[in-house]
């Protein structure tokens, strides 16, 4: 088969045109730090842990009561108490807000969720109503936001 001089120009042409896009396309990928190229994943969320302890008839069940977290973090309860727990988000005194729940939490057992919205979300023990958290969300745990809620919910608001 038999090419003509216009036909080889156009191929070695285009064959041209094809490498340099893809030097181009490979110096663009190893120019991009890893930080940028997987920003989506690199930042691991985190868990975080609150114990149930034993509840006084004044006091908190949970240690810490009152925790600051990141979007997009997990909080794991860990029943360190010999009898049964339930965490239910909202308050003792106004009842579920129904954001979350948990199942009986047995003796050594836990229960975790996952914050995935900015807020502070109170919670109370099913069995020691007067007994509540609160977990304070935002995308930097060192905000304005996260410092006023923290003020607002002192450890005073966890035992009241």
């Amino acid at each position: 088969m038999l090419i003509g001089l216009g036909q080889h120009h156009s191929i070695m042409k285009n064959i041209t045109a094809e490498i340099i896009a893809l030097c181009f396309v490979l110096v663009l990928v190893t120019a991009i730090p890893i930080s940028y190229a997987y920003s989506q994943t690199s930042q691991a969320s985190k868990t975080h842990i609150i114990f149930i302890i034993g509840c006084a008839m004044k006091g908190s069940c949970f240690y810490p009561c009152q925790i600051t977290v990141a979007k997009g973090d997990t909080v794991t309860w860990v029943n360190r108490d010999t009898i049964n727990h339930m965490i239910i988000s909202g308050s003792g005194q106004r009842g579920p807000d129904g954001w979350f729940s948990s199942p009986v939490i047995f003796s050594q057992g836990v229960f975790s969720h996952v914050f995935d919205r900015k807020g502070s979300f109170t919670y109370y023990d099913n069995t020691n109503t007067y007994s509540q958290g609160v977990v304070i969300v935002d995308f930097s745990v060192n905000s304005n936001f996260v410092k006023l809620q923290q003020s607002y919910f002192s450890d005073w608001w966890c035992t009241r």
